[in-house]
């Protein structure tokens, strides 16, 4: 089955609206896309969190992966993440409601 992976740029605050800035049918291009940068989805430190959701076609995907990066200023990209930062752990869903 095909899946989709959403890429979502998110603000410091968890309160704050996130921004799903697109999609790629390959997890590997959209992990180049989010470190890269590309199309400056970072906007100059507007959004410092960023995550990759996995999704399966249809209704109420169950099955769900996430891949969290964060901002990095030294290295001026995002890095991943070894896992999903505390304040977002409540909220789920993030590219696709």
């Amino acid at each position: 089955m095909r899946k989709i992976f959403t890429i979502t740029t998110l603000r410091d605050d968890p309160t704050k609206p996130n921004r799903c800035v697109g999609y790629f049918f390959d997890i590997g291009r959209a992990i180049t896309a989010v470190v890269d940068n590309e199309q400056d989805i970072y906007e100059a430190g507007y959004y410092p969190y960023c995550v990759i959701e996995s999704i399966e076609p249809g209704i109420y995907s169950l099955e769900r992966k996430e891949f969290w990066f964060k901002w990095n200023t030294d290295k001026n990209c995002y890095v991943s993440l070894p896992e999903k930062p505390k304040k977002f752990y409540a909220l789920c869903c993030f590219g696709v409601g």
